[in-house]
C-alpha cells in the first residue's frame, strides 16, 4: 500500500491553489476553465485538510509514545504503546518494521507462548480497525449530466419585448381565397384601364393579433445546512437547473403548445384544426416517411425565406434510408455508410430534436420559416431566492419565473390566386389520408 506524507499533500495544495488563482485572475477565461479552477481549488482544499489532519495525528501519537521502541528477546513488542508506535512510522514516516509482520506461533514475553504479532495479520485498508480508517475516500467536486439537445425555436424567431400583459400585433390580412390579384397584397387589386377612364376603388385589408403573456415557473426548497455543506455549489446548480427546464419547456410550447394558457405550437397551429397557418401533408405510410409522397408534397406547399427541418430523433432511421422514386432510386440521404451522415435534407438543415413529436405521429416531421413566428416576451427567466418563507424551518426557497407568449403571425396559408393552390411557411407530416 502506497501513503502520502503530510508534506507531499501539502505541496499539492499548494500547485492546486496557484493554478486556481491563475485561472482566476485571467479575465478571459471561458466557462469551462473557471469550472476547472473551481474544482482545482476544491482538490486543494481536500488535500490541505488532510496534510492538517496528518500532522495532528503524528503530534497526539508522539505525545503518547515513547521514543524508540523496545522489544523482547525474539524481536516483538513489549507493549502495546511500541506497537502502535512502530505502526505510526510506517503509515505517516515510510519506516520499515519487521516486527509487524511476526509468523504466527512466534514466542513474545507477554503470555509466554506468543508476541503481540502472533495471528500474522497485516494492515490493510479494507478492515476499519486493520487501517481503513486511515484511508479517506476521494469526493470529485463536479457534478455530471448530458447536455441538452439544441434549442432552435427562439434563436430563429421574431422576438418582440412586451411592456404590457397583452401586446395587439397589426397584421395585413392575407388568407383567404382572393376575388382577384393576389392574397400576398391583402385583397388591394391592379387593374388595367384606358386612358382617361374612371378608376376602380380597390382597399386591402387588417386584421389584429394578441400576443398574451403566460407564466412559467419552476419551484423548490433547500434546507441551510445543505447549502452550506455541499460539496458542490447547490446556488449555482439550481440556477442552470431551473434556467434550462424552463427554456426548454418554452421549447415544447412553441412545437406543440395548445394556445390555452401557454404558447401556440406550430404542430397545433394547423389547418385541421382551424387555429393557424400550418398545412398538413398527408403521409402515404403509417409510421413510415416517403421522398415521393411526404417530403415532395412537403416542399411544394411550403413558402418562406429561410427553411428548416424540425424531427425527432425516432424519425432517424426513416430520412437515413430516404432514397429517390421508382426509375430515380438513389440515395437522398447518405450515398454510403463510410461518410458522415448530411445536416441537409432537400438543402435545408435538419434538426433533430427533443421536443418534435415521434415517428407516425403528425408533426413528427416540420419544414417552417420560424422567423415568421412571433414571440413576446414580457419577463425574461428571473430566479429568486428567499430564506422568509420557511424560516422557521431553516429552508430557502427558490423559483423561476419566466412571462411568455408565442405564435405564427399568420392565421392561415396564403391562397393562390389560382383559389386553390395554399402554401404556408409552416408545413407539417400528417397522419395517413382516410379513404
Amino acid at each position: 500500500m502506497d501513503f502520502v506524507t503530510r508534506d507531499e499533500l501539502f505541496e499539492e495544495s499548494q500547485v492546486l491553489f496557484k493554478q486556481a488563482q491563475a485561472i482566476a485572475g485571467n479575465k478571459d477565461a471561458n466557462a469551462e476553465e473557471l469550472e476547472k479552477g473551481q474544482r482545482m481549488f476544491e482538490d486543494g482544499k481536500v488535500k490541505r485538510a488532510r496534510s492538517t489532519m496528518l500532522t495532528e495525528l503524528g503530534a497526539r501519537m508522539a505525545e503518547t509514545m515513547p521514543e524508540a521502541p523496545a522489544q523482547n528477546a525474539k524481536g516483538g513488542f513489549n507493549a502495546l504503546g511500541n506497537m502502535l508506535q512502530s505502526i505510526h512510522g510506517v503509515t505517516f514516516q515510510g519506516r520499515h518494521d519487521p516486527r509487524l509482520k511476526m509468523a504466527a506461533g512466534d514466542v513474545g514475553p507477554q503470555d509466554g507462548k506468543s508476541g503481540w504479532a502472533s495471528e500474522g495479520k497485516d494492515l490493510v485498508e479494507n478492515i476499519g480497525a486493520s487501517g481503513g480508517f486511515l484511508v479517506f475516500p476521494e469526493h470529485l467536486n463536479r457534478l455530471f449530466q448530458m447536455d441538452p439537445l439544441e434549442r432552435i425555436i427562439r434563436q430563429r424567431s421574431t422576438v418582440l419585448p412586451m411592456r404590457a400583459r397583452v401586446m395587439q400585433v397589426p397584421v395585413l390580412d392575407q388568407t383567404g381565397a382572393p376575388s382577384a390579384g393576389s392574397s400576398y397584397y391583402g385583397g388591394a387589386v391592379a387593374k388595367w384601364t384606358e386612358e382617361a377612364a374612371a378608376k376602380e376603388e380597390t382597399q386591402p385589408k387588417f386584421r389584429q393579433m394578441e400576443l398574451v403573456a403566460h407564466k412559467l415557473v419552476v419551484y423548490t426548497e433547500a434546507s441551510d445546512e445543505l447549502l452550506a455543506d455541499s460539496a458542490i455549489s447547490l446556488e449555482a446548480l439550481i440556477q442552470n437547473l431551473f434556467r434550462g427546464t424552463v427554456m426548454n419547456e418554452e421549447e415544447w410550447a412553441f412545437i406543440q403548445g395548445s394556445g390555452a394558457g401557454q404558447p401556440l405550437g406550430i404542430v397545433t397551429a394547423n389547418t385541421s384544426t382551424g387555429m393557424g397557418p400550418t398545412i398538413v401533408v398527408a403521409r402515404a405510410a403509417a409510421g413510415a416517411i416517403d421522398i415521393q409522397n411526404d417530403i415532395f408534397n412537403m416542399v411544394s406547399a411550403f413558402q418562406g425565406r429561410s427553411p428548416i427541418w424540425i424531427a425527432h430523433q425516432s424519425t432517424m432511421p426513416q430520412i437515413l434510408a430516404l432514397n429517390g422514386p421508382a426509375g430515380n432510386p438513389s440515395y437522398v440521404w447518405i450515398g454510403n455508410g463510410r461518410d458522415a451522415q448530411p445536416t441537409t435534407l432537400m438543402g435545408y438543415p435538419i434538426y433533430f430534436v427533443e421536443n418534435a413529436l415521434p415517428l407516425g405521429t403528425m408533426g413528427d416531421l416540420i419544414l417552417a420559416d420560424l422567423s415568421q413566428y412571433l414571440i413576446g416576451d414580457r419577463q425574461m427567466v428571473t430566479i429568486d431566492a428567499s430564506k422568509h418563507y420557511r424560516f422557521q424551518y431553516d429552508l430557502t426557497s427558490w423559483r423561476a419565473v419566466h412571462r411568455v407568449d408565442g405564435r405564427p403571425w399568420l392565421s392561415a396559408p396564403i391562397t393562390y390566386r389560382d383559389g386553390t393552390t395554399t402554401v404556408s411557411p409552416f408545413v407539417i407530416l400528417g397522419d395517413v389520408e382516410a379513404s
